[in-house]
């Protein structure tokens, strides 16, 4: 008979291989489909994010991405020439194809052997204003993307493409290989959670299958948008918290913030759990609790701005310290509590909650044939995922430790983004959900287990609740039948 410890490694193995199928034919019909219809290759916010990669590596760190097969450079001029022609005739003397069709970046794409680009930007630069030649694949066709670094976001994300792009090539498909590796490692991360809390290894097979065919995890992980870093890290905490590895877990949350802000959300639940450590060894009150909030808060907020400031050196090199502390540490926190864009032309955003139901999703890709892949989770089962966190926090109170991680960790990065919802950023757009995605299906499957092996724990919510409920009822009371002192 097979031991458990190696049917754990054997599913791990599987969950690898089927993760990283569904992943890279998910990016490869993706890049298919825009090579068919002739588009430019990116899909959704990797036209912002794999052009400030490029441009971090070109313009900051002086390297320059890997072509294969052919040289390619995007040519941009100061503004849009009048007459293409020459540009056309030359093209073809020089066996070169040629790209125009640009209408709000003013510029051309021209690839072949590298010699012959080389001389074609020469000729170019001698007859036309040219600002710049970003070498590589094709630029986006959108405003001022050449000189694009996305300051209100942190750069490791961006790192990572860039290397990527100057290891394997600067393609949609190699754009797309870190968050591709880590999406099959939150795959295998749910199914080790789910494990860890159960003791079942069909448990965690069936919510790890479950996570990575969900739409939103699927479609996330196969492009190259920063969320996908932060889902990776929140589900980390989780596992390094029910391994009792919390200092660990703190880490994970502030290294998830080096990729997006959004995922210190990660350190609420975290920092929480610490607090509450502290204070029952000490014996501490609530204010005790309260004060380890804090310190352990202001540890973190320490912890970020340290490793920040270390991971944007280059950054901070080529803009100054000055403008690097406007724009991305405070400019960032401003963008992240704003709200964006709402004219009619804007993606359509969506508060936390709609998330669960699947309302105002974001499009993600709009197909040739005029399907949309949108950033949409399996919606009857995140609802159901949600309402189940609920009905059960209760239990925490009744000694169920192990469910009060999860509902912690779940319910409290949540918490993350209602909070800055009501602090002002109210276009949100459900890709960010994606960080919820390994959560939540960790969360309903590991209640779904509790209620087949515990009978009578419905019960016991119902008890739960009941005394809530009473106790509730009892200070509304005491608060209505107090009467004031007599003054005379």
């Amino acid at each position: 008979m097979m031991k458990k410890h190696h049917l754990t490694l054997l599913i791990m193995l599987l969950l690898v291989f089927a993760s990283t199928y569904i992943l890279v034919n998910t990016s490869w019909s993706l890049h298919e489909t825009e090579v068919k219809r002739g588009g430019r290759g990116y899909v959704t916010d990797e036209v912002w994010y794999v052009s400030a990669a490029r441009n971090i590596m070109i313009k900051i760190l002086g390297l320059q991405p890997k072509q294969i097969d052919t040289y390619g450079v995007t040519i941009v001029f100061t503004s849009k020439p009048i007459n293409y022609l020459p540009l056309i005739k030359l093209a073809e003397e020089l066996n070169l194809s040629l790209r125009t069709d640009y209408t709000k970046l003013p510029a051309i794409y021209v690839n072949g052997s590298r010699t012959n680009v080389e001389e074609f930007v020469n000729i170019t630069k001698s007859s036309y204003n040219v600002s710049d030649v970003v070498p590589g694949w094709q630029l986006p066709d959108s405003e001022g993307v050449n000189d694009y670094i996305n300051w209100e976001h942190p750069p490791m994300g961006k790192y990572l493409i860039a290397l990527s792009m100057l290891i394997a090539g600067d393609s949609p498909l190699y754009w797309r290989i870190p968050v591709i590796v880590f999406g099959v490692a939150s795959t295998v991360l749910v199914f080790l959670v789910l494990e860890q809390l159960s003791g079942s290894v069909v448990l965690g097979l069936a919510g790890s299958t479950i996570f990575i065919l969900d739409t939103m995890s699927r479609a996330i992980f196969s492009i190259a948008i920063l969320d996908g870093y932060v889902a990776f890290f929140t589900v980390l905490g989780l596992y390094l918290v029910i391994r009792g590895r919390y200092r660990e877990a703190l880490i994970a949350s502030t290294v998830a913030g080096l990729f997006k802000a959004t995922g210190l959300f990660v350190a609420i639940p975290v920092i929480i759990l610490l607090a509450r450590n502290h204070t029952k060894l000490t014996n501490g009150n609530l204010l005790d609790f309260i004060y380890q909030v804090i310190v352990y808060g202001l540890i973190t907020i320490t912890l970020y701005i340290g490793l920040l400031t270390i991971a944007s050196a280059p950054i901070i090199y080529y803009m100054g310290y000055s403008n690097w502390l406007k724009y991305s540490l405070i400019g960032s926190i401003g963008w992240h509590l704003s709200t964006k864009c709402t004219t009619p032309g804007c993606p359509i955003s969506s508060a936390p909650w709609d998330w669960f139901i699947g309302h105002n999703s974001f499009a993600l890709y709009i197909y040739p044939d005029g399907k949309t892949l949108s950033a949409e989770g399996f919606y009857p089962l995140w609802f159901t995922s949600i309402v189940l966190a609920l009905v059960f926090t209760p239990l925490v109170y009744r000694g169920y430790r192990v469910l009060g991680y999860n509902l912690l960790f779940y319910l409290g990065v949540l918490s993350g983004y209602i909070i800055i919802w009501i602090l002002g950023s109210r276009t949100q757009y459900s890709f960010y959900a994606v960080q919820l995605a390994p959560l939540a299906y960790v969360n309903l499957f590991y209640i779904l287990y509790l209620t087949t092996v515990n009978t009578s724990i419905q019960v016991e919510v119902v008890r739960a609740w009941r005394t809530i409920v009473s106790r509730v009822r009892d200070l509304i009371e005491e608060l209505i039948l107090i009467k004031p002192e007599n003054c005379n």
